[in-house]
């Protein structure tokens, strides 16, 4: 059985790959080619944690794979790691196991480059400034994916804590100038990064610009969200899979709960843009918003990316 540890993935996968990769995820989500049930989540409410069991399959696919995924929201403040996780691969013909994937770094690169298709088909051509709130691991990987795909001239951080957010700066301003945010400078932001597990909003449609594209992708349980209701009303709202939204987006279900927004004005999947049946920004001054909560599909693609190099080697 093969075992690939987090240095070894990211060492094998870039973002580049990845972004490509998740075309055809998105698109097998939104056709009914991919399988995926509905993952079981569990909390652990007297250890602040969470529990994600994440199982994915294609038709045709000679693999299936299942992620299990352990959040402790504690873990930030004790230096420890936000999330753990590991991916089981599976042959589909024969139902054995065949390898097992460290799930942090997957997650990581899959979700980022999620959130870098979406840019690349929702944001202004001419996008070059990037607001990221967060300054975790999602936080540094959507700086490598929005990079990918746009020429990005300066990254503005949001964090809680300022000291973090100027730690994550000096760590990266040797690729890219990158300074700490304020309300002025998030006004004059393209693009809009939310990587974070804030249960109430960090910004208003009053603090973007017209034109911005946001992707929403920290939050998944219906009753946390990252934007305000008023944001989702005046935005173009594309996500990840409408049914899964529908159950774990608390970034749009808290404004459906609150009756002024309703999930009949998604303007549709990413996959539907991807393969063309709808259009993404229409106008300069509309402002676009990707709300994705995870799929395993992006999982499975990503096992079938490591399989193949692995098979080739």
């Amino acid at each position: 059985m093969v075992s690939l540890n987090k240095k070894q993935i990211l060492e094998m996968v870039s973002i580049k790959e990845a972004i490509h990769a998740m075309k055809s995820a998105f698109i097998h989500l939104s056709n009914g080619i991919a399988h995926i049930p509905p993952r079981l989540n569990f909390d652990f409410p007297d250890k602040n944690a969470t529990s994600l069991v994440m199982p994915a399959y294609a038709i045709g696919n000679p693999y299936y794979c299942v992620k299990i995924v352990s959040i402790n929201y504690s873990n930030p403040k004790k230096g420890l790691p936000l999330i753990h996780s590991v991916i089981q691969v599976f042959n589909a013909f024969q139902g054995n196991q065949i390898a097992s994937f460290d799930g942090e770094s997957i997650t990581a690169i899959r979700t980022a480059a999620a959130s870098g298709l979406a840019t690349n088909l929702m944001a202004k051509k001419d996008a070059s400034i990037c607001t990221i709130f967060g300054t975790g691991v999602q936080a540094a990987f959507h700086m490598k994916a929005i990079m990918e795909i746009r020429n990005i001239e300066k990254f503005i951080i949001f964090s809680r804590n300022e000291d973090t957010a100027a730690k994550f700066c000096d760590l990266h301003k040797k690729n890219i100038k990158c300074e700490i945010g304020s309300k002025k400078t998030l006004k004059k932001s393209d693009i809009i990064c939310t990587t974070t597990s804030s249960k109430i909003p960090l910004i208003k449609f009053e603090d973007i610009r017209p034109g911005c594209h946001l992707n929403v992708i920290g939050s998944h349980q219906p009753m946390i969200r990252e934007v305000s209701s008023d944001i989702i009303i005046q935005s173009k709202i594309i996500v990840d899979q409408i049914e899964a939204c529908k159950k774990e987006a608390g970034d749009l279900i808290i404004p459906m709960k609150e009756g002024i927004w309703s999930f009949e004005n998604v303007h549709g999947e990413l996959g539907m843009v991807v393969n063309g049946t709808i259009p993404s920004r229409e106008s300069e001054n509309e402002v676009t918003l990707f709300k994705s909560v995870g799929n395993a599909i992006q999982d499975l693609t990503m096992v079938n990316l490591i399989m193949e190099k692995l098979n080739h080697d």
